[in-house]
């Protein structure tokens, strides 16, 4: 019987705080009351800023610009919304490469401006095949993202987007 009692005695205390226990969170009080906890979520919107083919003579881009002269094409300038990945999305058959970088310079993507994007001093953002990558996601605002494609045989089809 001292055990029911005791039992009984440690469950009630238990029970008693287990309605503070609860609410952990749910809602908060506002003037008028409670009010559920509700965040609205903006998603922004899915952006290609660079696309098009690339082939040893040739560049056509169909969204964005490209440039093409001495066997290169080059891609851009694409001024992405920072804290996004920048996504490189490269399919066809070709052969040749494929680097990323980026620019400050107020002639963005001229010949000499384009800064190659490294990892440890290695160089990074360089394609020799197909590809769906993540290259970077931009943090700092002003630089713009250039590409340079040199096609020796085939057709490629490129995206820089995020």
């Amino acid at each position: 019987m001292k055990m029911r009692a005791r039992a009984a005695c440690l469950l009630s205390a238990f029970v008693a705080w287990a309605p503070s226990l609860a609410q952990h969170a749910t809602a908060s009080a506002a003037p008028a009351g409670y009010a559920p906890e509700q965040a609205v979520v903006t998603v922004p919107a899915y952006s290609i800023g660079q696309e098009g083919v690339v082939t040893s003579t040739a560049a056509t881009p169909t969204s964005g610009g490209a440039a093409f002269a001495s066997g290169a094409a080059v891609v851009g300038p694409f001024a992405p919304q920072l804290g996004r990945d920048i996504r490189v999305v490269l399919k066809g058959t070709w052969a040749g490469g494929f680097v990323v970088g980026t620019s400050t310079s107020a002639n963005a993507c001229a010949a000499g401006t384009i800064n190659p994007l490294t990892v440890a001093g290695q160089p990074w953002g360089n394609f020799s095949a197909n590809a769906n990558e993540v290259v970077d996601t931009p943090t700092l605002a002003g630089i713009v993202y250039c590409a340079t494609a040199t096609v020796t045989s085939g057709s490629l089809s490129y995206s820089l987007r995020q």
